[in-house]
C-alpha cells in the first residue's frame, strides 16, 4: 500500500474514533441529565481540522446514534451525513477557526449553572472540585440578542484564548477543549459545583479555599490522568446503565 493510502486508512480510523466517542458524549450527558429535549450542543473535530460533526437540528441527546452525524464546514456547510445541524453552531465554527488547539465545544442549559449566571456570580474555589476552575472560567454576558451567531462566537473565542468555560449571563455553561473526554466531563462537573455553590450561597457566607490548596487541586483535577479515568468512568456506568444501547447504528 502506498503511503497515501496508509494515510487515508489512517485518517479514516481517527474519523471512526472520533464519531463513536462523539456519541458516547451525547449518551453520557443525557445520562447525567444534561441536553434533554434539546437544550445541549456538543460538537468535535480532528485535530487541524477544517470542519466538525454534530446531531440532527431536533434531537436530544440520548437519541442520538453513530448514523445521525453531520459533518459541516466551519460556515456549516454539510460535508457528509445527513440531515441539518442546528443553525446556531454557527458559533462554534468560528470558535474552531479562531482556536486551533480546540476540538470539542459543549454548551448546555443546566439548572445549577443558569441560576449562578442570573444572579451575576462566578465559580469560587470553595472546594476541591470548584478549585480547579480557579482562573479558568469567566463570567459573561450573553451576547444572543446582540451580535450575529458568527460573531457571538468570535467574542466567545476571545475569551476561550484565557478560559476553559464560561458562564453565559442568563444561558447556561460553555466550555471548549482538546478533547471529547476533557469537555464532557468538565461541563457534566461545572454543573454539580455550580449546584453546591448555590446551596452554600443559600446557608450562609461561602468561604474560599487556601491559595496553596487550590494549586494542588488544579494539579490534578486538571490533568490527563484525571480526565481519561473519569471518561473511562463515564463509559463504563453507561454501559452498565444501559444509555448506549442502540447507540452505534
Amino acid at each position: 500500500m502506498s503511503d497515501t493510502g496508509i494515510a487515508a486508512d489512517a485518517n479514516a480510523d481517527a474519523i471512526d474514533v472520533l464519531r463513536r466517542s462523539l456519541v458516547l458524549g451525547y449518551r453520557i450527558l443525557g445520562m447525567n441529565g444534561h441536553g434533554r429535549g434539546l437544550l445541549a450542543h456538543l460538537t468535535a473535530r480532528l485535530p487541524g481540522g477544517e470542519t466538525f460533526w454534530s446531531y440532527q437540528l431536533g434531537q436530544s441527546v440520548e437519541e442520538v446514534v453513530l448514523g445521525d452525524l453531520t459533518e459541516v464546514d466551519f460556515a456549516l456547510r454539510p460535508v457528509t451525513g445527513p440531515g441539518r445541524v442546528n443553525p446556531t453552531l454557527t458559533s462554534h465554527g468560528a470558535i474552531y477557526e479562531a482556536l486551533p488547539e480546540v476540538n470539542c465545544i459543549v454548551h448546555h442549559h443546566g439548572d445549577n449553572s443558569v441560576a449562578l449566571g442570573a444572579i451575576g456570580a462566578n465559580l469560587e474555589p470553595f472546594d476541591n472540585n470548584a478549585a480547579r476552575w480557579h482562573g479558568d472560567i469567566a463570567l459573561v454576558e450573553d451576547y444572543q440578542d446582540t451580535f450575529s451567531i458568527a460573531e457571538q462566537g468570535r467574542i466567545m473565542a476571545e475569551q476561550f484564548r484565557q478560559h476553559k468555560a464560561l458562564i453565559l449571563k442568563h444561558h447556561g455553561v460553555i466550555v471548549a477543549c482538546a478533547s471529547i473526554a476533557e469537555a464532557v466531563i468538565r461541563v457534566i462537573e461545572v454543573e454539580q459545583s455550580a449546584g453546591v455553590q448555590l446551596k452554600a450561597m443559600a446557608a450562609g457566607e461561602l468561604h474560599v479555599m487556601p491559595a496553596g490548596a487550590i494549586a494542588e487541586c488544579k494539579k490534578f483535577l486538571n490533568s490527563p490522568v484525571y480526565f481519561d479515568g473519569m471518561w473511562s468512568y463515564m463509559q463504563r456506568r453507561a454501559r452498565r446503565e444501559g444509555h448506549d444501547v442502540g447507540a452505534f447504528h
